[in-house]
C-alpha cells in the first residue's frame, strides 16, 4: 500500500516525489524495526510526497528474512552480518520484481519524477531492483539513510 501526503507549499510547481516508506517511520524494514531519516525529511520538505514500501508491495510481510542481491536475483539470507556472504535462501526476486513494478506504477500515475530510496536496500538502493527499473524509466533516484 502507498500513502500520499501533501505539503502546504510546494518548492516548485509540479513536485511529487516518491519516498521509501522506510525512511519515513512507517513500520515496515525487513526486522520490523522503523526509522526516521532526517536526510529524507529535508529533501521532501515543502513537497507532496508518496510512500511505498516496493519488498511489501510485492507481497513480502514485516518482518521478513533480510535479503541479498547476487547478480539479477535476490535471496533470503540470515541476520547475522558476518555470515550473509556464506548463506543463500529461498529466492524472492519475483516478489522484489513485482513490487518494483507497483512502484513504477505509483510514479506513472501520479507524475512522480524522483525518488528517495533507502540506500543499501537489494530493492531500493540505485542499483537495487527498484532503484534501477525506476531510474530506466526516467525517474531521479536519490539514496539516503
Amino acid at each position: 500500500r502507498s500513502k500520499a501526503y501533501m505539503g502546504q507549499e510546494q518548492k516548485e510547481a509540479g513536485c511529487r516525489v516518491l519516498v521509501s516508506a522506510c525512511l519515513l517511520g512507517e513500520r515496515c524494514r525487513w526486522h520490523g524495526g522503523i526509522h526516521d531519516s532526517a536526510a529524507a525529511r529535508k529533501l521532501i520538505a515543502g513537497c507532496p510526497y508518496f510512500t511505498a514500501c516496493p519488498e511489501m508491495l510485492g507481497g513480502l510481510p514485516c518482518p521478513r528474512p533480510p535479503a541479498k542481491r547476487i547478480h539479477a536475483r535476490v535471496y533470503e539470507t540470515c541476520a547475522e552480518k558476518s555470515e550473509r556472504k556464506h548463506v543463500t535462501g529461498a529466492d524472492k526476486t519475483d516478489a522484489f520484481e513485482l513490487g518494483a513494478e507497483r512502484t513504477l506504477a505509483i510514479c506513472r500515475r501520479y507524475g512522480i519524477r524522483k525518488a528517495i530510496l533507502a540506500k543499501w536496500s537489494p530493492s531500493c538502493d540505485a542499483s537495487g531492483v527498484t532503484g534501477k527499473l525506476l531510474r530506466e524509466n526516467g525517474v531521479e533516484v536519490i539514496n539516503v539513510f
